[in-house]
């Protein structure tokens, strides 16, 4: 009888213990996710100010004259206006070659050809 009463003990004891550990776990676990809801919180809020303060910059830039975004802005000069406003480079692409490309040869080979055809 004392060894069954022994073993439910033991068990009863086995059973509390598993109970805490899961209970620290769960604690455990909510704590590295409000953590984790923390730093995401921030991250964003840093990433918004970064944002923020890129679009004032580019307002700045705009505004004092200095921007580079040359997409509104006047031509560099007037020569480039006016003089060549209307050229415009042939874009066709290159005629196909019927026949095959040679080969590149090795620039030592090249010099020993040099070499041997040499007239004196």
């Amino acid at each position: 009888m004392t060894d069954i009463a022994g073993m439910r003990a033991e068990l009863d004891g086995l059973v509390r213990e598993q109970a805490e550990r899961r209970a620290l776990r769960e604690q455990q676990g909510e704590e590295i996710k409000a953590r984790s809801q923390e730093y995401m919180t921030k991250q964003v809020q840093a990433a918004e100010r970064y944002v923020h303060h890129m679009r004032e910059l580019a307002q700045r830039k705009t505004k004092s004259g200095w921007s580079t975004d040359r997409s509104h802005a006047e031509p560099a000069s007037a020569f480039d206006a006016e003089e060549f406003s209307g050229f415009t480079p042939a874009s066709a692409p290159p005629p196909a070659r019927d026949e095959p490309r040679r080969a590149r040869r090795h620039r030592a080979a090249e010099a020993e050809d040099d070499f041997e055809n040499n007239p004196w």
